[in-house]
């Protein structure tokens, strides 16, 4: 080739470099017949309308098209976005067919139809699933900066904002791969997804990554008449009540937990989820069992049975916040309805629990909620050398709660106790205690109020530290101002002490209560007010070979700190003698 061939050649290379790299604006009729056919081919979405298209061959061709109104033809999803670019393939250019590798969507809004009115996590995911289901393969398509608002009814049940993803490209049997990032509900979350859309089985994963939740799920999705995912599912939460807030559920009893790690074989099916072989850390405490949770009729519900080596229940129930007896002024009305939001039906059995200061042993418990009921108990725990039972029924009534409790602590030693116990340290001995209550009302004050039952004590060879009744009986029938001065020391051994006591309109009235050692007898008659956590109890102490000296105390004040005192005219009074402190 000549010199002169030579530059022509060069000149004319140069023109067609400098005219691929312009961006060209052509007439949006052109476009539509086979750009834009081919975008709606590999995407599902139809281009509605737009400002302008423009094309670039080199250094790969690629259209891009602004301001571009998309829909897809069965209505489910519509949106907008600031730009489409798709990037064409070079070889098919050859003979004369346009495909893309990837097409781009920049700030995109995007509404997706829902069905559900109560925002549900699977039924919103069942749109856009059946939407990808729909298409016969897509190109990569890639998602920046977008918006997705989510309605039902034209109401906006929820929005991912700061969505970046990435969908791969696949051909119409293989697997749907997306990957990327998003804002939801103000909490920044890192997904990945692989789901056999087209097919309808193979294998399926999901990876959600995020401060309140790190979720791993690898398993596969069967096609059969009722589709079922089985793997193995890990899941991990710093706060399980934020974890469910996040989502818009705030049941009640999800409180009593705080950090929650599970791993288990996943069963999913339409409208439950079997958890088999589960291994979960409550604050560190583990439980292992099954559980299935699952959603009738409109209503979330969780049952199965665990069972571990220890449990902190006083933690559990203490993150509840029950409304403590906190005095008469207590009235507002109990918010029932949240504690009886979910369906549960929980048994667990540890070898070791805590209930606050209480240790227990071979512990059984369950829970049992419906609507409109709720009932709590311990099966069976030893405790303090004896056994404890106890059970909570709490159900709706037309003007309130109708509840009932019931207790039963047999041959416990109270010496043993008195080391968790410092209000029952001065007290040893074995015996039991029985309670059954009633009651009926809209807050825990009228509950208190309406309060009937029984109540009784029994034991047996003990000893009842800081007070020497019987010191001081044998004194007063010598030296009386003598014996006073000491009473308030040593121990007061006895045989015998034993209390009844009938509950009626938040009253409680002890009938039959005495306590009997070597050489006294004591008896206490009273009331005490449940609504006001009051005593007014008067204390008799005399010989017990039926003696004519009688030396009559007061028990008055709140439950929590009484006072004891002698009554003035029983008994010449020292100077400097002043109420006994009962504490």
């Amino acid at each position: 080739m000549t010199r002169r061939g030579s530059i022509i050649l060069c000149g004319l290379v140069l023109l067609l470099a400098l005219l691929g790299m312009q961006s060209w604006s052509i007439a949006v009729a052109r476009v539509e017949q086979r750009v834009i056919a081919a975008i709606e081919a590999r995407t599902g979405l139809v281009v509605t309308g737009m400002e302008r298209a423009e094309i670039a061959l080199l250094p790969l061709p690629r259209i891009s098209l602004s301001n571009v109104a998309f829909a897809e033809r069965q209505g489910q999803v519509a949106g907008r976005a600031l730009r489409i670019r798709a990037h064409a393939r070079l070889l098919p250019l050859f003979v004369g067919r346009i495909d893309f590798d990837r097409i781009d969507l920049v700030a995109p809004e995007v509404d997706l139809a829902v069905t559900a009115d109560d925002g549900g996590i699977s039924d919103w995911l069942a749109a856009p699933l059946a939407y990808l289901e729909g298409l016969q393969g897509q190109s990569r398509i890639v998602v920046t900066t977008g918006s997705f608002f989510l309605r039902s009814q034209g109401k906006i049940r929820t929005i991912l904002r700061d969505v970046n993803l990435v969908l791969g490209e696949r051909e119409a049997t293989e697997p749907l791969a997306l990957a990327g990032s998003l804002n939801w509900r103000g909490v920044p979350t890192e997904v990945n997804l692989l789901w056999p859309v087209a097919t309808g089985r193979g294998r399926a994963a999901l990876s959600v990554n995020a401060p309140l939740l790190k979720l791993q799920f690898d398993g596969n999705r069967s096609n059969s008449a009722e589709p079922t995912t089985a793997g193995q599912l890990t899941l991990a939460t710093p706060s399980l009540p934020e974890l469910l807030g996040w989502f818009g559920e705030a049941p009640r009893l999800a409180a009593a937990v705080g950090a929650l790690t599970l791993t288990a074989e996943a069963l999913i099916r339409p409208h439950d989820v079997a958890l088999g072989n589960v291994v979960a850390r409550l604050d560190g405490d583990r439980l292992d069992g099954a559980l299935n949770l699952g959603l009738a009729s409109g209503r979330a519900a969780i049952s199965g049975t665990l069972a571990g080596a220890q449990l902190d229940l006083g933690r559990m129930i203490s993150r509840l916040e029950i409304a403590s007896a906190s005095g008469p002024g207590d009235d507002a009305a109990l918010p029932f309805e949240a504690w009886t939001a979910l369906d549960i039906d929980l048994r667990v059995s540890v070898e070791t629990a805590r209930l606050d200061d209480t240790k227990l042993g071979d512990v059984a418990t369950y829970l049992l909620v419906k609507k409109g009921r709720f009932e709590a108990g311990i099966l069976r725990a030893g405790a303090y050398g004896g056994s404890v039972k106890g059970r909570l029924l709490a159900t709706a009534a037309p003007a309130g709660l109708d509840v009932k409790l019931s207790a039963a602590l047999d041959k416990v030693s109270f010496g043993q106790a008195g080391n968790d116990f410092p209000r029952l340290a001065r007290l040893s001995g074995n015996g039991n205690v029985q309670l059954n209550l009633e009651g009926y009302g809209r807050s825990r004050q009228e509950l208190l109020a309406s309060a009937s039952g029984k109540a009784s004590l029994n034991l047996r060879q003990g000893e009842l530290a800081g007070f020497a009744f019987g010191d001081l009986l044998r004194r007063a029938e010598r030296n009386p101002a003598a014996a006073l001065r000491d009473w308030r020391q040593g121990r007061t051994a006895f045989e015998t002490a034993s209390a009844n006591a009938v509950i009626a309109n938040g009253v409680l009235a002890l009938t039959e209560t005495q306590m009997a050692g070597p050489g006294y007898r004591m008896t206490l008659t009273g009331t005490a007010s449940l609504p006001a956590q009051e005593l007014d109890m008067t204390v008799q102490l005399q010989p017990s070979n039926g003696g004519a000296l009688r030396l009559p105390f007061s028990l008055r004040g709140p439950v929590a700190d009484p006072t004891l005192e002698l009554e003035p005219e029983a008994i010449l009074r020292p100077t400097g003698i002043g109420p006994l402190p009962l504490r």
